[in-house]
């Protein structure tokens, strides 16, 4: 996006603020019961002569904590007449296909936007403390909406795991 377009977001149609992702408070038991999988799992290398695979898991585990341990910082969300920006990224509506909204307080408030380009990821946003109505009311006038479409099974499995 061009940055001469980017004032457009000085004066947004509607803001809210968000965490940067979800965070999900674990239990010390949690991280017992994630260090003996993966302890299995480079077991489970090793004794197949999958060393990498072995490597990978301790791999994935450390950064795993490692980002963890680091708490998501609060971003600004802004709507306008050109496109959604989240935190520092810009997503120009030329550029979303659509958005649909997973509404199933307390556990899921969400809006998701799925982008033109297959090779960029569905995009979600946490809804809190915002006017859900409001936000389908802006977005509806530049993106269709997707009505009835569920959380994807990797985002259910990932709160439900507290991944």
């Amino acid at each position: 996006m061009q940055k001469k377009y980017l004032h457009e977001f000085d004066s947004p149609l509607l803001t809210w603020k968000a965490p940067e992702y979800i965070y999900h408070e674990k239990s010390f038991l949690w991280f017992i019961i994630a260090a003996i999988v993966a302890f299995l799992l480079v077991i489970y290398g090793l004794e197949t002569n999958g060393w990498t695979f072995s490597v990978a898991v301790v791999v994935f585990a450390g950064v795993y904590y490692m980002f963890y341990r680091h708490k998501p910082e609060i971003i600004d969300v802004k709507l306008s007449r050109i496109g959604v920006k989240v935190g520092r990224h810009v997503f120009p509506y030329s550029n979303i296909r659509n958005f649909w909204i997973v509404y199933d307080p307390p556990f899921v408030k969400k809006i998701y936007f799925r982008m033109m380009s297959k090779l960029h990821p569905d995009i979600f946003v946490p809804l809190d403390g915002v006017d859900i109505a409001e936000v389908k009311h802006i977005l509806s006038k530049y993106v269709e909406e997707i009505k009835g479409k569920a959380e994807p099974i990797s985002d259910t499995l990932v709160r439900f795991f507290k991944l």
